[in-house]
């Protein structure tokens, strides 16, 4: 009795999961449209004025790359700066306004809200994607606002503990290596200067808010192909002669032909962006660690652990998105499988033919990959570390 009870809960607790499946969407939708960054939403003004601020920032910063000159570790931490809030621009301009994502979240929530799975059986293999693309986001997020929060506040927290804050203007140190357009003589303009910096900490957010984005579509297409997989295989338990095992083949071969679509729509248009995000990425792994060597040669203490913190950040966005290339093309290939192993030789000629297709269409895996040429995998990622 207690086994039945347990499998009815676990039941309920399968269908209620499956129930808030687009609660993953609702949690980044709410994120981004703090800063009109949704792509569903027409926040053209808000987009704008978070634009305009970025740009300005970047302004600065490549300003005071080029003019800074005879202190080499001084110019390495403003490369580092300055790559990645370039990326993080060019993710602000190709997301909020790709007509690409907008189609992919749209079909997404259309999914969401109809039929998707026939069965528990079905839903809890794409429950096994979508439970770890909901769990990347729970720790991504917090661990990435922490990061953001604590290097915008490194010098102010690292005067106020050395107990100099304020003493004089050599501790007026700001947490970006930028050129402002006027002097900072006195703690009320610091002040001031300082808190227009702060909302940087958002954008920062940002780049890690996309990823989980573009995650979270791959791992809705993985779970899509583990459904079709399943309902291959089960075609085995069915008379092939009969209208039942045609219907799921048709609605196996639908939801697989939409899952190319997805795929092949994303690859086609953020393949660049992808590229953008590994080389830098890549670069910015080799500088957080030259970084982290010379770190007592620094003025500011608290270098060292904070960039310790943003290392560790930069290689989990980097493992997140080869962790899921490497899951996109495994279930890509267990479709091909399953298509050759569904009994297709007892079958009548028109299912032989059907299934053929299908083989064709499942010859290349699917793959997630940086400028079209680097594959996202595990294999991958060992050669970026």
């Amino acid at each position: 009795m207690s086994l039945e009870y347990c499998e009815i809960e676990g039941n309920e607790r399968i269908d209620e999961d499956f129930r808030r499946i687009g609660t993953l969407l609702i949690w980044q939708k709410y994120f981004l449209t703090i800063g009109g960054l949704w792509p569903m939403e027409r926040t053209y003004i808000r987009c704008s004025i978070w634009t305009v601020y970025l740009a300005l920032h970047l302004v600065m910063e490549y300003i005071e790359l080029f003019t800074s000159y005879g202190n080499f570790n001084y110019a390495v931490i403003s490369v580092l700066e300055s790559t990645m809030q370039s990326m993080v621009f060019i993710k602000l301009i190709a997301f909020r306004y790709s007509k690409t994502l907008y189609r992919l979240l749209e079909a997404m929530r259309e999914e969401f809200s109809g039929d998707m799975c026939d069965n528990r059986e079905e839903k809890k293999l794409y429950l096994k994607f979508h439970q770890l693309s909901r769990w990347y986001y729970k720790l991504s997020v917090p661990y990435i606002m922490c990061g953001a929060t604590l290097y915008v506040g490194r010098p102010m927290i690292t005067s106020f503990f050395s107990g100099s804050f304020g003493d004089n203007s050599s501790t007026m140190v700001f947490p970006f290596q930028i050129k402002l357009p006027f002097a900072v003589l006195d703690m009320q303009t610091y002040m001031i200067t300082y808190a227009y910096l702060i909302p940087m900490v958002y954008l920062l957010a940002c780049q890690n808010a996309w990823i989980c984005l573009l995650i979270t579509i791959q791992l809705h297409i993985c779970g899509q192909l583990s459904v079709v997989e399943y309902r291959l295989r089960n075609l085995a338990d069915e008379n092939h002669f009969s209208r039942n095992s045609h219907t799921i083949f048709k609605s196996s071969v639908d939801l697989h032909s939409r899952a190319i679509w997805m795929s092949k729509s994303f690859d086609n248009n953020f393949h660049l962006v992808l590229l953008v995000d590994l080389v830098v990425m890549t670069l910015m792994l080799g500088l957080i660690s030259y970084i982290i060597v010379i770190a007592d040669a620094l003025e500011d203490s608290s270098t060292g652990p904070v960039f310790i913190f943003c290392g560790f950040a930069t290689l989990a966005l980097i493992y997140g998105y080869c962790i899921v290339g490497e899951a996109l093309s495994v279930e890509s290939s267990k479709i091909h499988t399953a298509y050759s192993e569904c009994m297709w030789h007892e079958s009548s000629g028109n299912f032989r033919k059907a299934v053929m297709i299908g083989l064709l269409g499942s010859q290349e895996p699917l793959r997630m990959t940086a400028g079209k040429f680097f594959i996202f995998s595990l294999s991958g990622f060992t050669n970026v570390i």
